[in-house]
């Protein structure tokens, strides 16, 4: 039997290997038809997992004697049972966004302004639940959103997926998603202009900004918001631990660990988002910019916490790989050095037909070494096929009141 190393290229999380696939020892370990079920399962049968030749070969052939385009679409479709019930996670996280946009319009005292925002809140957490990859992209990729809800709905998935890892309580947890989700509402129409403007803040707009933690929990009073989790979050989301922050100057231990995590998921999001006056910082640059300048405002071990959660390259990143080309980061895998990405063009050659999904890891052609700035990238990224929808129970997404 002829046996030969797999290629990362050969296999696909959620598909069928089309191969039998054995140990180097020739121990059989899947038969051909077996679901990959993760990218850890994947990166193990490419680290270890040999294939026979003649299988390959076998394959070919009756592929060669029926039509290739069958056989194409054997590979990239799901199984119809798979396929029941999903939901792109880009559609719901844009529906959240546009929900809060709704909902922060409406006039104190709104019904059903509370469960508009806990129902926004739930799907947040919800899409963090059924692919955390595809929902941290989302910050880096919706670019179509206005920036107040989009913002806000950043900080809400990094929010979410921070205080999910530490185990958090879910009720506290909810709170602070919802906190995230409405600690601007005081200064929407601000934050967009801001985001257009060149010029330094007036003194209007600096008071603003200095009392919109505040008038922000005021107007959620008026909402008849009486959650002190949620409140003292909105409240305290630009204080300080060494007393360097606003509206009231308090220090740690007075600044609630939820109000922390959303101060540093605030400025996490700040930094990978393009101003008129900047350019985004990349996912590594905002990461050493708070390790450098943020760690005397907010606790190291948080800082710790969003660099484990984030990684080094995290999904929805561009950057170049030791062979030349382009790729978007994908899927984070154990070692933050190399995560799954998929290749979408050489620097001297077109895009690419279709996305070519490399393992970081598995060569040394393969490795990153470089940020890619996104104006640079020669093709428009396609979420949903690069993240497919998650299966997800038959819940009704987020919704502004009546």
């Amino acid at each position: 039997m002829k046996l030969a190393k797999i290629r990362a290229d050969m296999l696909q999380v959620g598909a069928p290997v089309p191969f039998d696939i054995y140990s180097p020892a020739g121990t059989l370990l899947l038969r051909r038809g077996h679901l990959v079920e993760s990218e850890l399962a994947l990166e193990r049968l490419v680290e270890t997992g040999l294939f026979n030749w003649k299988d390959v070969e076998a394959q070919a052939s009756r592929a060669r004697s029926s039509s290739s385009n069958r056989v194409v679409s054997e590979f990239s479709r799901l199984p119809s049972e798979l396929a029941r019930n999903r939901v792109s996670i880009f559609d719901r996280l844009t529906e959240a966004a546009h929900a809060l946009d709704d909902v922060r319009s409406l006039e104190p005292p709104a019904a059903g302004f509370e469960a508009a925002i806990r129902s926004t809140a739930a799907s947040i957490r919800e899409c963090c639940a059924l692919d955390s990859d595809a929902a941290l992209a989302q910050i880096l990729l919706a670019e179509s959103l206005r920036y107040s809800p989009r913002h806000s709905t950043s900080v809400a998935i990094l929010t979410a997926l921070l205080l999910s890892r530490q185990r958090h309580d879910p009720v506290r947890t909810e709170s602070a998603v919802a906190a995230a989700l409405t600690m601007n509402f005081a200064i929407f129409d601000l934050q967009d202009t801001l985001c257009r403007q060149q010029e330094p803040l007036t003194s209007e707009q600096h008071a603003a900004l200095h009392l919109h933690p505040g008038e922000g929990a005021k107007m959620l009073r008026n909402h008849g918001i009486e959650d002190a989790t949620w409140l003292q979050a909105v409240e305290q989301h630009h204080e300080a631990r060494n007393g360097s922050g606003y509206p009231a100057g308090l220090k740690e231990p007075a600044i609630g660990l939820e109000a922390q995590v959303v101060s540093l998921a605030d400025r996490y999001c700040v930094l990978v988002s393009p101003r008129a006056y900047r350019p985004a910082l990349s996912p590594r640059q905002a990461i050493k910019e708070l390790n450098d300048r943020a760690a005397q405002a907010i606790d190291p071990s948080l800082i710790a916490a969003l660099i484990a959660a984030v990684g080094l390259f995290p999904p929805g990143a561009f950057v170049r790989l030791a062979n030349g080309e382009t790729a978007i980061v994908v899927r984070r895998l154990l070692d933050p050095r190399h995560p799954v990405v998929y290749a979408l063009h050489q620097d001297t050659t077109p895009p690419y037909d279709s996305p070519k999904k490399r393992l970081t890891a598995s060569h040394r052609e393969l490795e990153i070494i470089a940020d890619v700035k996104p104006e640079s990238v020669r093709v428009k990224v396609e979420p949903d096929k690069l993240w497919p929808p998650s299966a997800i129970a038959d819940t009704p997404p987020a919704t502004p009141p009546p």
